[in-house]
Formats: C-alpha cells, sequence, structure tokens
C-alpha cells in the first residue's frame, strides 16, 4: 500500500498537472478560437505587407535639350529601434557625423515606441520595427554608412556570448539601418531661370499605393506641372510587383545659352546701377516661343531660402506703367486708323501743352511724327494719338493684348490696368499715348512689340513646347491661342521706319545701336507710381524693347530696370539701351543671324556659352558636375 502521505502527494502533483494541461487548453482555446479573428488580422496584415517605391520626376528641359531640372537617385536611412534597443546610443553616436544630424535628435528617433494596431475585438500593442532617420541621402553616403554600421565594435567579445547574442549583434549590422529608394530634385545650372522653373518641397503624402514621400512643386512650372513631371509610384507585395512609371519630361521653348547671355548681362548692369529688380525677355516674332525669360536678383532652387524679391518673375507679376515704350503701340493704332501720317507736322509747344498740362524732356517746336517718335515727344504723341477718340483707342490696345493675362503656364500672372473710356478724366486721352494711366507687364509689352516686328500679328507667347515620356517621344503638346493680327502689314513697316530712327544718332536710343544689325526700338523712362496719392519721388522704371534684324526680324528683345541708382543715370536711353545692345549683339552671333550691315571693320564676335552649355548638361547626366555658379557682375560698359 502506498503510504498516506506519498498519496496525497501523488494526488496534488496529479491535480496540478490536470490543472496545468486544463490551463494550457483554455489559454489555447482562447487565443486560437476566441481571438481566432484578431491574430488572423494580423497574420494576413504580415503577409500582405506593401512597400511602395517613388516615381523618378520628370526632368525640365531647354529646347536643345539642356536639362534645367533633373531628379538624381538617393536613399531614405531608416532603422529597427527594436533590434537597436540595446545599442542605440553606439548606433547614434557612429551615425551622426555621418548623417549630419545631433546626436540626441537620432537618440530620440531610434528609441522604441510601442504602436497599437487595431483587430477585431481589441487592439494589439507591438513594437515599431520602422523608424526613418534622414531623407535625401546621396548613394555615396549611404555606402559610407553602410560600410561604418558593417565595423560596429559592440564593446564584447563576440566567439563568447551566447549563440542568440551573436546572431543579435550579427542581425544590427546587416537589418539594423537600411534604406529605401527616393529620388532628390537638382538643378545643374544653378540659378537659370530660376523664377521659371520654381523649386520643389518634400513631404509624405497619402497615395493609392500608400503613403510616400515624394517631391511637390512650390511655384514656376515645378508647380504648375506638379502632375505631370510626378510619375506613378510603384509597388511591392507578397503576391505582385508593380513598377514605378517616371512622370513625363517638360520640354520648353527657353533656350539656356540665351538664358544665361540675359542674365549675365542683366547681373553686370544691376551691380552699377543697383535697382530694386531687373527684367529681361527674348522671343521670337514669328511664333510667340520666349527664348529667355529673366528676372533679377535671382535665387538658387536647390537651396531657395527666404528672399521673396528674388522668387518674383518680374515679366509677368510686375505691371508698371511702360512710359515712351507705349508710343510705338499708340501711334501704331493712330497709323492703322489712318488720323496722321508719319510725315504729318505737329507743333509740340517748345516744350510745354498748356491744355493738357503736359511736358516734354526737351523744347521741341514743329516736328513730324517720325521725328515724335525718333526723340520722344509727349506732347506731340498724345496730340497725334487722341485723334483716335477713347473707343477706338481702348479697343486697339485690348487687340494688342493690354488689360488681359497672356496666359502663359505661370502662376502668378497680372494681366495689367486698362481702365474702359468710362472710367477715364479729362486727361486721360493724353495720357495714355505715353504710356501712363495704364499698366502692363514687360511681357505684354514684349508681345506687343513683337508683333510689330511679326507684320502687325500677334502671335501668344509659348513657354512650353511638349511633354515628352522617358523614350523622348512627344505625348502631348501645350496648347497656345490662335494669332490675331492687329494692324496692318503696311501700318507695321511704317512702324518700323519710325523706330529705327530711336536708334538713329539723333534719336533717343542711340545707345542700342549694332555694327552689324539694323535695331528698331523705343527707349521708355517711366515714374514709379504710388498708387493714390501718384508717384514715388525720385523712383523710375527704364527700359528698352526693340528687334532685329529691323526689316527682317527674327528676335525680340526686352530689357527693364526697376527703380535704379539715380547717380548712374536711370533714364532708358542711359541704361537700358546699352544692355539692350550687349544681349542683341551675343544673341545675334549664337544664333547666327545674317547681319544686314557691311561696316569696314565688323566688331568682334563675342564668345557664345552655347557649347558649354551644352557639354555641361551632357556631362550632369553622366554625374559628378557641380551646379553652373551664378554669373559674375561687371562695370556697365
Amino acid at each position: 500500500m502506498i503510504p498516506r502521505v506519498q498519496y496525497r502527494r501523488l494526488l496534488a502533483l496529479g491535480l496540478a498537472v490536470v490543472l496545468a494541461h486544463a490551463g494550457l487548453l483554455g489559454w489555447l482555446f482562447y487565443r486560437q478560437v476566441v481571438q481566432h479573428g484578431r491574430f488572423a488580422a494580423l497574420a494576413r496584415e504580415n503577409m500582405n505587407f506593401k512597400r511602395v517605391h517613388p516615381a523618378r520626376r520628370g526632368n525640365i528641359l531647354d529646347r536643345r535639350g539642356v536639362v534645367l531640372a533633373t531628379s538624381v537617385p538617393v536613399k531614405t536611412v531608416c532603422a529597427d529601434p527594436a533590434l537597436l534597443a540595446p545599442y542605440r546610443g553606439l548606433v547614434a553616436r557612429t551615425l551622426a557625423p555621418l548623417l549630419e544630424l545631433p546626436e540626441e535628435v537620432l537618440l530620440a528617433r531610434l528609441e522604441p515606441r510601442l504602436m497599437t494596431r487595431p483587430a477585431p475585438g481589441s487592439n494589439l500593442v507591438v513594437t515599431s520595427r520602422y523608424a526613418v532617420l534622414k531623407h535625401k541621402v546621396p548613394l555615396d553616403r549611404w555606402q559610407t554608412i553602410t560600410q561604418a554600421i558593417g565595423q560596429l565594435n559592440f564593446g564584447v567579445d563576440e566567439k563568447r556570448v551566447r549563440s542568440s547574442e551573436r546572431e543579435r549583434l550579427k542581425g544590427i549590422r546587416a537589418r539594423g539601418i537600411f534604406a529605401r529608394d527616393d529620388y532628390q530634385r537638382q538643378y545643374p545650372n544653378g540659378s537659370l531661370a530660376a523664377q521659371v522653373l520654381g523649386f520643389v518641397t518634400s513631404g509624405e503624402s497619402a497615395k493609392d499605393e500608400g503613403p510616400v514621400f515624394e517631391d511637390h512643386g512650390v511655384m514656376g512650372l515645378e508647380e504648375m506641372f506638379d502632375d505631370r513631371l510626378n510619375g506613378t509610384h510603384g509597388w511591392t507585395t507578397r503576391f505582385g510587383h508593380e513598377p514605378p512609371k517616371p512622370g513625363l519630361d517638360l520640354v520648353l521653348t527657353l533656350d539656356a545659352s540665351i538664358q544665361y547671355i540675359v542674365e549675365s548681362e542683366l547681373a553686370r548692369a544691376a551691380e552699377q546701377c543697383q535697382p530694386t529688380g531687373a527684367v529681361g525677355v527674348v522671343l521670337v516674332p514669328q511664333t510667340g516661343e520666349l527664348l529667355a525669360l529673366a528676372s533679377w536678383p535671382a535665387f538658387d532652387p536647390a537651396r531657395p531660402g527666404t528672399n521673396h524679391a528674388a522668387f518674383r518673375n518680374r515679366a509677368i507679376m510686375d505691371q508698371l506703367e511702360p512710359g515712351s515704350t507705349f508710343k510705338g503701340v499708340s501711334l501704331a493704332l493712330a497709323l492703322e486708323h489712318g488720323v496722321l501720317s508719319l510725315e504729318e507736322t505737329v507743333d509740340c509747344e517748345h516744350g510745354y501743352w498748356r491744355e493738357a498740362r503736359l511736358r516734354d524732356a526737351h523744347p521741341y517746336g514743329v516736328l513730324n511724327f517720325l521725328q515724335v517718335i525718333a526723340k520722344s515727344s509727349n506732347i506731340g504723341a498724345s496730340k497725334g494719338v487722341r485723334r483716335l477718340g477713347p473707343e477706338r483707342l481702348y479697343q486697339g490696345l485690348r487687340d494688342f493684348g493690354f488689360g488681359a493675362p497672356t496666359l502663359i503656364p505661370l502662376r502668378g500672372e497680372m494681366p495689367g490696368v486698362l481702365h474702359p473710356p468710362r472710367a477715364w478724366d479729362g486727361l486721360t486721352i493724353t495720357r495714355l499715348p505715353i504710356g501712363q494711366s495704364i499698366s502692363a507687364t514687360p511681357l505684354q509689352m514684349a508681345l506687343a512689340y513683337a508683333a510689330l516686328a511679326n507684320g502687325g500679328v500677334r502671335v501668344p507667347p509659348r513657354l512650353v513646347s511638349h511633354l515628352a515620356d522617358a523614350s523622348g517621344a512627344v505625348v502631348a503638346h501645350y496648347p497656345v491661342e490662335p494669332p490675331r493680327r492687329v494692324v496692318r502689314e503696311a501700318v507695321a513697316a511704317e512702324m518700323t521706319r519710325a523706330l529705327k530712327a530711336v536708334v538713329s544718332p539723333d534719336g533717343t536710343g542711340k545707345r542700342a545701336r549694332l555694327d552689324h544689325y539694323t535695331v528698331a526700338g523705343k527707349t521708355g523712362t517711366a515714374q514709379v507710381s504710388a498708387g493714390a496719392t501718384g508717384y514715388k519721388p525720385g523712383k523710375y522704371y527704364s527700359s528698352f524693347v526693340g528687334y532685329l534684324p529691323a526689316d527682317r526680324p527674327e528676335v525680340c528683345i526686352l530689357v527693364g530696370f526697376l527703380e535704379p541708382s539715380l547717380r548712374t543715370g536711370y533714364e532708358g536711353g542711359v541704361l537700358a539701351a546699352p544692355v539692350f545692345a550687349a544681349i542683341a549683339h551675343r544673341v545675334a552671333a549664337y544664333l547666327r543671324i545674317e547681319p544686314d550691315l557691311r561696316p569696314d571693320e565688323p566688331g568682334p564676335t563675342p564668345e557664345s556659352p552655347a557649347d558649354t552649355l551644352l557639354t555641361r548638361s551632357l556631362a550632369w547626366q553622366r554625374g559628378g558636375l557641380r551646379p553652373l555658379p551664378p554669373p559674375r557682375a561687371k562695370a556697365l560698359p
């Protein structure tokens, strides 16, 4: 017989075993039956992971294929906080100099965090296995990081530690720090065409494929064509893979070489005259293609900073009284309606017209209207154009495009101000002909003169040529409005004859003359409006707009300086005309425009930056080229 004491012990042991098995069975029943839905959902979530692969943002190219904006592969550096927890201090010290982040910031990002995941019946609390340490890490820096993590010294003899700890240390080196694919926007030519291109910011967006960190345009073409440039992101799951589709390339009408010429000449002149801003426009009169759209000051789109004055695209955002450059438009309308001829004379009142309270910069007596334009007489222009009457003048200016946006695909374009005749006072009819009581953008003025250069046909501006896929195939052309005639061809020819006189030795624009080309253009020196209070004292907008060769124009160029220093000469003929000549000389040489003048001793042909820019662009695409530095300022010639 079993002793009573031993019997009791056996009974207690058996009961404990039964209870243990019962508890285990109950626990298993609870986990596998009662909480089946919860764990099944978690299992599905773990099995059905979805990793998003960002798409490469499309390039922005000039008309010759020079890369103005592109996206290069980089990495997003991530970590597994749960795996790194015992050694996160060591990892933070190792990565801080490589990621260029403070050690305490990395420590905070490596801190393991509990995450609550919804499940049927209750929520599941797990430790996060994913933390982003830094976005946009260059590939060479990522290689350095992987080497540093692979050589981590944990301060223990790994041959003597337990196998589980040894495997943990190997896992830290292999999987503790990892990376995801990403792209970084870069601008190979630095500040070139910065206000046109715009820039991007990066952030996480919710997509159908899942959350993804991507670039979005903030201003300029980067913003206007953001959806087309961004492309379609790819994804990977346990059951399949969809590769990303890169964004479309945006091909512009701009020519990077001409853009560089204009920006460099504006910067050189701005160093001398210290204006608030400067603007330059170059376009093809027959097609409306914009070859350059430049603003000063500029900024680097890769590091835009906070100088909002540099963000301003002055060609479309500055609406100013154009001043005397407007006489070319208003007198063309007078010629169109036959109310005057260039040979007809007019009394310029010896400098002061009492009836209209209007002055000329220099006293003139009787001039014909060709001389009125050449010498820029306010009185003569006003007397001639007022014969049109308010309605015909207003409608003619509307036909030229004033008072309405040009619909160029850039945000922030101003329409200018052109009030209807019912809002005019008694002096408006005498002020409009000389570019007062109206405001226009530099682009609107350039297009008006391009219409005269094009035989009286106004062609809408074109900045975007087409969209192309990664193979270069054209996907879509950017639409523009059809051209329209604003004056007769004979009138445009007459105005060209008058505008050539402006650049003659006796005209106000004689400093815009070129040795090899006949120039037709007009100077302008306008006071800067202060709104209802009148004009800002001592503040002027100085400009010159013209085209060449005058009788078979190939380019139309506008140059303007806002509020230049008075001590260096602020008049359009003194300041803007020489800059126009410098730009026109270099652009004509670059485009190989056939001269229409044959001087005995031709001037030197300037070195064109075209080949340099194209070579830099190709080298950039191969990698390893730094951005083009901004143009150095030189003394005004």
